[in-house]
């Protein structure tokens, strides 16, 4: 029986490296891995590893990876691949992976991109806060590797937080899916717009053009992504410009503010308007009693949901406790019509100026004869040209001489 020979020729093994080598896709058409690793399985773990200090907000690495059946020429090491298999996320096989990625490793070539859109999309990362796991990241991550957007159904499934978003937060989510140039996305576009008008209107209502633009900034950005709704922008922002307010002042606003020393001025429009109420209700004599601080109170109360009435009700008890019982339940402005007309007779009224206390005096006494007394007497002591007149004009019809109304004898020369 003729003995056979199973020993290789060079040339016939060669032959053989040639062929099985030629039958693997060369090394550029698959991406470049972090460690790649032959288990013992026999299969090979393409890992890759987003390291934390790269992305702000990321506490701790995130490793991902891929399988195959073949190495594609990469250099491997041996070895056990449990821990890999507990703490990282699965994306399945490496043919899945764009085959722009070719030659390249995914998270050194996208990881600018990663950055900014962790940053823009914060939720992706609050996911891992709050779910306690990195399966948002790894949602976001594997769209990246292998091309496709990820749909906020795939998100939703991975993550509890993701999936419970309000209305607002995820209307951004979706719109962000379809991209993040506003410019191409009108979805996108319409939520921006959406949250200039409404800070726009804000600004306008209150009259405070003073807020500095990184606290607008960051205001628009919160309610761009839905952190804020309408109705809780419009609250933080009139608790922003009126700090008296008493109400719930958002923590996450709060710490910006304080951790740039951020203050807002304060809004002298409603400090104006505050005090033209004030001066309508209770007159120039009380309203001069209340301090810088007082107005910058009423300011804030007028802010309020029927801050006028508020604040009409508080002035209505300061009126009624300094004037006269038929006085009582009014205000300056009406009021002041019969005063005016009947110290008129008796003089030229100067209510905001020289006769103001006068004005306040007459507020005080209910008897209108003794209001008659008392302008008199004051138009008289002050030397008003009308009071003296009328004094000339009186004396003449008694028979006096008018020589009385000398400037030189009436005390005025």
């Amino acid at each position: 029986m003729e003995e056979y020979d199973f020993t290789l020729s060079e040339e016939e093994l060669n032959k053989i490296i040639d062929e099985s080598l030629s039958a693997a896709p060369p090394i550029e058409d698959m991406p470049v891995a972090d460690t790649l690793i032959k288990g013992d399985d026999g299969l090979f773990y393409f890992i890759y590893t987003l390291k934390a200090e790269d992305i702000d907000g990321l506490d701790q690495d995130v490793t991902v990876y891929y399988t195959d059946t073949t190495n594609y020429k990469q250099s491997f090491t041996t070895g056990n691949v449990d821990d890999i298999k507990a703490s990282g996320l699965f994306f399945g096989d490496l043919s899945e992976v764009d085959t722009r990625m070719k030659g390249r490793n995914p998270l050194n070539l996208l990881l600018d991109d990663l950055k900014d859109e962790l940053k823009l999309n914060d939720y992706i990362l609050k996911a891992a806060e709050s779910d306690g796991n990195f399966n948002a990241v790894g949602v976001f991550l594997e769209s990246l590797f292998e091309g496709r957007p990820a749909e906020y159904k795939d998100y939703a499934i991975a993550s509890d937080y993701i999936n419970a978003l309000s209305g607002d937060q995820l209307a951004y989510f979706k719109a962000q899916a379809l991209g993040t140039d506003p410019k191409a996305n009108a979805t996108l576009r319409r939520l921006q717009d959406t949250a200039k008008i409404e800070l726009a209107g804000l600004v306008s209502k209150y009259a405070q053009y003073e807020v500095p633009q990184d606290v607008l900034d960051y205001l628009y950005d919160q309610r761009v992504k839905g952190i804020l709704t309408k109705e809780s922008l419009a609250e933080q922002y009139k608790l922003l410009v009126f700090p008296e307010i008493p109400g719930f002042r958002n923590d996450d606003i709060v710490e910006f503010m304080s951790s740039r020393d951020i203050s807002i001025p304060d809004n002298l429009a409603y400090i104006d308007k505050a005090k033209d109420q004030v001066n309508a209700k209770v007159g120039p004599y009380l309203s001069g009693l209340f301090t810088d601080d007082d107005y910058r109170t009423f300011s804030n109360v007028l802010a309020e949901t029927n801050g006028s009435q508020l604040l009409d009700a508080q002035l209505q008890t300061v009126w009624d406790e300094n004037v006269a019982d038929k006085y009582k339940g009014k205000n300056y402005t009406t009021s002041v019509i019969g005063i005016r007309t009947m110290a008129n007779r008796y003089g030229r009224l100067d209510e905001t100026g020289r006769d103001r206390d006068l004005v306040y005096n007459l507020f005080t006494i209910d008897d209108p004869s003794e209001q008659r007394k008392q302008a008199t007497a004051h138009f008289l002591n002050v030397g008003d040209e009308g009071a003296l007149q009328k004094m000339g004009q009186d004396l003449s019809k008694l028979g006096f001489s008018p020589v009385y109304l000398s400037p030189t004898i009436t005390g005025q020369g």
